[in-house]
């Protein structure tokens, strides 16, 4: 218990003012719903970390898995609300019996952050932005000279909705 209390002590940012600091919650998209917890290193910058199913864009079925990095650069900030952009980057596990390839997928996009409570250590998010993501696999029919390809593409346009509670 005094390891994860030190962990998180450790990944609490040092400033006190305004809403800078670690926090966890939900994400969900229209084809992925995320666990992540986020840090706000100072006013401008801060990361986040999710993991959790995903849908492919043939499909539609959430069968997947997914690790998804985020990198935020504040534009805008006051007590009640955040505006940033940012860079994003997602790993996505493949579960399919005939793909046998993992997907790095990347994008860009814009959010705005509102802070609701008494203390303000609750935020609700909206993103948007586009990502690009496409693997191919070659596959041989036996006794052939024929190959069939088969693709993994990314959805294309990033929306998410997400609520975090920061801790101080």
């Amino acid at each position: 218990m005094k390891k994860v209390l030190v962990a998180l002590f450790c990944l609490i940012s040092v400033y006190s003012s305004g809403k800078i600091g670690f926090g966890g919650g939900i994400d969900l998209c229209p084809n992925a719903a995320r666990l992540s917890i986020r840090n706000w290193f100072n006013k401008i910058h801060g990361i986040e970390l999710g993991f959790g199913p995903t849908a492919s864009l043939e499909d539609f079925r959430f069968n997947d898995q997914s690790i998804q990095g985020k990198y935020f650069v504040g534009l805008r900030y006051n007590r009640y609300f955040r505006t940033y952009v940012g860079a994003l980057a997602r790993y996505t596990f493949v579960n399919d019996p005939f793909f046998h390839k993992n997907m790095p997928s990347g994008g860009a996009f814009a959010g705005n952050e509102w802070y609701l409570g008494r203390y303000r250590n609750q935020g609700v998010a909206i993103e948007g932005g586009i990502m690009y993501g496409r693997v191919t696999e070659k596959s041989y029919v036996q006794g052939t000279n024929v190959t069939i390809d088969k693709h993994y593409k990314e959805f294309p346009l990033y929306v998410s909705f997400s609520y975090k509670i920061y801790l101080r």
